[in-house]
């Protein structure tokens, strides 16, 4: 099982620094997946309304207990990658590890205009990294082209209950673009034959046809894109 999808993080100065560096105003209505035991719930409650997904039973009900008289906390109890999400516009959560993946693909396609976000340090590297590398994939791609993104700092193990055995990582995303459902399947196409050129994958204008899209630049795949 991934790190946070059991691991709660109960270190009060962690918890306070995450909602610090998530920029929220009292306007803004925060969404927070993988709630667990409430701990960053209760944080982010203290200023703002927050509408916190859990997906176990015996964590929901703990939750229930926890913010029943609290009216800055709306509880959701469902799969985060199934529910309709309620309005929101910014994100702050220690996401389920194991669905980090499809979790942003989803965060990306629905829109947001801030995402603060504890994930597993070699996820978080996934999204920065850069062509003719091991780790460039459609999710860097997507991310890049749709957001601003930067790893803000590490996040020790000994801030989570039961220590992980992997690394995390505090990432920010500002989201410069909202993108239709079809760019997504788009960029899967390409990565499909990351190694090919264009031509081969897709019919493409002469100028991008000779590109191969491990090597191609994130903007690049905008340009494409749009071409066709």
């Amino acid at each position: 099982m991934a790190a946070s999808d059991r691991c709660f993080m109960i270190e009060d100065d962690m918890l306070a620094d995450i909602v610090g560096r998530a920029n929220l105003s009292p306007s803004d209505v925060v969404l927070e997946v993988g709630a667990g035991y409430g701990n960053l719930t209760e944080k982010i409650a203290a200023t703002n309304k927050v509408s916190a997904i859990e997906k176990e039973m015996d964590l929901f009900n703990v939750l229930v207990k926890k913010f029943s008289a609290d009216q800055n906390v709306d509880l959701i109890l469902g799969d985060a990658l199934k529910v309709e999400y309620p309005i929101y516009n910014k994100i702050v959560s220690n996401i389920p590890y194991s669905i980090s993946r499809k979790l942003i693909v989803r965060f990306i396609l629905e829109g947001f205009e801030e995402a603060t976000l504890v994930v597993q340090k070699e996820f978080a590297e996934k999204l920065l990294s850069k062509p003719d590398t091991d780790e460039y994939r459609m999710l860097s791609v997507l991310t890049q082209t749709t957001c601003d993104a930067e790893i803000i700092s590490a996040v020790p193990a000994k801030a989570f209950r039961p220590q992980p055995k992997v690394e995390s990582s505090l990432i920010a995303l500002k989201q410069k673009l909202k993108p239709k459902k079809d760019y997504v399947t788009f960029l899967n196409l390409l990565f499909s034959g990351k190694n090919k050129k264009l031509r081969n994958i897709l019919d493409t204008p002469a100028e991008y046809s000779e590109l191969r899209p491990c090597e191609m630049q994130a903007n690049q795949f905008l340009e494409v894109y749009s071409s066709i």
